[in-house]
């Protein structure tokens, strides 16, 4: 039993790194700063129908608060645009879905956190299962960094299949597409969301560096405190 566990944990915090790390860059990204950093850049798609920068920033403003806060769906559905609801009821049952995954990535970030730290935290306490912390940590960064060429490759050659794949593997189907007329293509055209997802992954990137640091600074400390 002794030999096992210490294997064990070093499986789970190697699994869990990723779902940690994509967590945290999925609750950086969700925040105002995205918004008026897209909106910002002199390249951005203006809105077809006319709808001002200020404008856009001000539904998307409120949309971010929506998803990562405990407001209900009422926060949308009572915005208005032109006098009139900015949101239909396919928009607003979609923002329903995509709050809904959001928040179990945040939850499944959070296990797994607890597992990272306090997995890392168990191997340390003991001498001979010091060098199996930096271990799992290591594998945990190869694995990001595996899944990161994959998927960001993908992203690269093949977004179109990517962001429909993507879609259709956590929304029901025929509930994710709308017409460019409607509030949320506005809001948040194409290059918005390729945007995101080059911001992802170089935020896992730079994560996956940090932790590869940690685990490098834990490995010498484990051999130097076995001599």
């Amino acid at each position: 039993m002794n030999r096992i566990w210490p294997r064990l944990l070093s499986v789970l915090i190697t699994l869990a790194l990723p779902v940690l790390v994509l967590a945290v860059a999925l609750r950086v990204t969700t925040a105002p700063w995205l918004v008026h950093w897209e909106y910002g850049k002199p390249d951005f798609p203006p809105d077809p129908y006319g709808l001002t920068t200020e404008e856009r920033i001000r539904l998307a403003e409120v949309c971010v608060e929506y998803l990562v806060t405990g407001a209900g769906i009422e926060l949308l559905a009572d915005l208005e645009l032109e006098g009139r609801p900015a949101f239909n009821e396919r928009e607003l049952a979609h923002m329903v879905d995509v709050k809904r995954v959001l928040w179990a990535f945040l939850w499944a970030g959070l296990g797994a956190g607890v597992v990272v730290f306090g997995g890392t935290a168990a191997l340390l306490a003991r001498r001979p299962t010091r060098p199996r912390a930096a271990g799992a940590l290591g594998s945990g960064v190869l694995l990001i960094l595996g899944l990161l060429v994959a998927v960001g490759g993908l992203m690269l050659l093949r977004w179109d299949f990517f962001f429909t794949a993507f879609h259709e593997l956590l929304f029901p189907p025929e509930t994710w597409t709308f017409p460019t007329s409607d509030t949320l293509i506005r809001l948040y055209p194409e290059r918005f969301w390729m945007d995101v997802g080059l911001v992802i992954v170089g935020l896992v990137l730079v994560q996956a560096v940090a932790w590869g640091g940690v685990a490098l600074g834990l490995r010498r400390w484990a051999v130097s405190g076995a001599r």
